[in-house]
């Protein structure tokens, strides 16, 4: 993504619909998965408008790469005078040579692997500065969504890999299933320890708000939809990768 055209995608990205409420259960499943690995030493790679830092502060050092300024300065804001955390304004791949020879315990690939042409050159930076003791974890949308599947079946869209509203609004270069987002990450030199999906979606963005707004569902019903992807292990919103380093 060109540094010019990160204005327009940081207030389109604010806007998004129900994108809050699916980050809240985004960062629960994070918090599950680093309550089971070592993590003094964190790093947050495109933390968006709300680092991770915000909600979860068991570790001893922080660092949060994030090449928008807008986001950037909100969590500057917010991190305040704490000295555990180190923010840098810039995209990863050009800012990784001033972390080296740093080594971090649990590495956060943000949801923008999908987004750029150039996912294979931030996974070689990640390489950098992660051992085979590090813990990867990205996640991207799901082509096999749940929603995504009913839209196909509806005949809404020719196949389930067709862009979204969304996908055109972002200019998303590439939607993936669970079989090719662990293949982005062996090419790269990665091991795939753990991979899943969360939060069960049966409508759009727009339509889920809709429901909110109108009491037809509520905070019950989201929890259980979450909880659902036990019973839908494919099929959630979101897959995450919790990958690890296999150094030469």
């Amino acid at each position: 993504m060109k540094r010019e055209d990160l204005k327009k995608y940081e207030s389109d990205y604010s806007e998004l619909p129900f994108e809050d409420i699916l980050r809240g259960y985004r960062q629960q499943n994070i918090f599950n998965i680093l309550a089971k690995h070592p993590h003094k030493k964190i790093l947050e790679i495109g933390c968006g408008p709300q680092p991770l830092f915000r909600e979860y502060n068991n570790f001893e050092k922080m660092v949060v790469v994030e090449p928008g300024e807008t986001f950037y300065l909100e969590a500057k804001s917010l991190a305040g005078a704490d000295e555990r955390i180190v923010l840098i304004n810039d995209f990863f791949e050009d800012a990784v040579d001033s972390l080296v020879p740093e080594i971090f315990d649990f590495i956060i690939i943000g949801g923008f692997l999908h987004e750029i042409k150039n996912p294979d050159e931030v996974l070689q930076a990640v390489k950098k500065v992660s051992s085979c003791n590090t813990i990867i974890h990205s996640f991207v949308p799901n082509a096999h969504s749940f929603h995504r599947l009913m839209a196909y079946e509806m005949g809404l869209i020719k196949d389930v890999y067709q862009k979204s509203g969304h996908d055109e609004l972002f200019n998303r270069l590439k939607v993936y299933d669970i079989n090719s987002f662990k293949k982005l990450f062996i090419k790269n030199g990665f091991s795939v320890a753990t991979y899943g999906t969360y939060f069960v979606k049966p409508y759009t963005h727009s339509q889920m708000v809709e429901m909110l707004a109108a009491n037809i569902i509520d905070e019950k019903v989201l929890d259980g939809l979450n909880k659902m992807s036990k019973h839908f292990p494919d099929n959630g919103a979101e897959i995450y990768i919790n990958g690890i380093n296999n150094v030469d």
